[in-house]
């Protein structure tokens, strides 16, 4: 990533932009040199609120600008990868999510009295954050 984006001040639609961080070869045998730069769009975004709600961040990166040898730019079609998560949101201490699920009364509406209050975290993505995606600029047959 070269943007940071933030779940706190994100919009759905905003752009960021990446770099690719290895060198790859398309299908077609065009070379995509490390430090490509790509374009992607905020899918999803929700900033932290009360009742412990936590922020979240949803990424769509959407193509790639390859210089072609002789000038100009050729536009590659990308996806995320299918294996990484869709949205990204702060972890929850192991502590916390074990309390607020204890069987016994009195922790529960302790936790319960607690997350009312409490504002959940918001999540920074940016430069050192790095995922894969893959081209999908010659996609062939059906698509289910």
């Amino acid at each position: 990533m070269i943007d940071t984006v933030r779940s706190a001040t994100a919009r759905v639609g905003g752009i960021f932009h990446f770099k690719i961080a290895e060198t790859m070869t398309l299908e077609d045998g065009t070379t995509v040199e490390a430090g490509t730069l790509g374009y992607g769009l905020i899918r999803s975004a929700s900033a932290a609120g009360r009742h412990n709600h936590d922020g979240l961040l949803a990424l769509e990166p959407r193509y790639l600008l390859v210089p072609k040898p002789k000038g100009g730019v050729l536009r590659v079609d990308v996806a995320m990868d299918p294996t990484l998560p869709p949205v990204w949101s702060p972890d929850e201490p192991l502590l916390n999510r074990a309390a607020s699920h204890v069987p016994l009364p009195i922790p529960g509406i302790v936790m319960t009295g607690v997350n009312m209050v409490r504002w959940g975290r918001n999540i920074t993505l940016g430069p050192g954050f790095t995922f894969a995606v893959i081209p999908v600029g010659k996609l062939e047959g059906p698509i289910c």
